[in-house]
């Protein structure tokens, strides 16, 4: 189904815990990281989905969209370090990809989800840090730069929300 590496998480929720503590990256961790961004794209469509305004859809649904984006950047990174050729997975080939289902579009949800992207810039900006080669430095920093613009992005909805 997929090429994980077997030692991975099953769920989501403890794939972003463990990635939360790695400081310098192996590859097996940016494959996990390829999972994980690629599932971002379910989850912000799930909330463009439930968007009382146009204007807060568009929002969302890009944002997932970049989510992706960042899995392919990190593709890039694998090859870049190591040589190998790494697949972004499909949603079916993901076993963290999930669209929620009855999810609500609330003010703590998105600061929480606002902390998670900020959290990201700080944790890819680390790995940049980590790595010799600077070409997959230079994607992993862009990856940030777009995760504190999520980040800004999730509070500017709540400013819509509560306007």
């Amino acid at each position: 189904m997929t090429n994980l590496p077997a030692n991975m998480p099953e769920d989501s929720d403890a794939a972003f815990a463990y990635i939360g503590t790695v400081t310098a990256p192996t590859v097996d961790d940016f494959k996990l990281m390829i999972y994980l961004e690629a599932s971002g794209q379910g989850f912000y469509q799930a909330l463009a989905d439930v968007a009382p305004t146009p204007e807060i859809s568009d929002l969302l649904a890009r944002t997932g969209r970049e989510e992706m984006a960042h899995a392919h950047r990190l593709q890039k990174v694998i090859e870049q370090i190591s040589g190998e050729s790494f697949a972004v997975p499909t949603p079916e080939e993901n076993p963290y990809f999930a669209v929620p289902e009855g999810i609500e579009l609330t003010e703590e949800l998105l600061g929480t989800i606002a902390e998670g992207e900020f959290g990201g810039e700080l944790l890819y900006e680390g790995w940049a840090q980590s790595l010799d080669n600077e070409d997959a430095a230079k994607l992993l920093r862009q990856n940030g730069k777009e995760e504190r613009i999520h980040g800004e992005r999730a509070q500017q909805v709540v400013g819509l929300l509560t306007a």
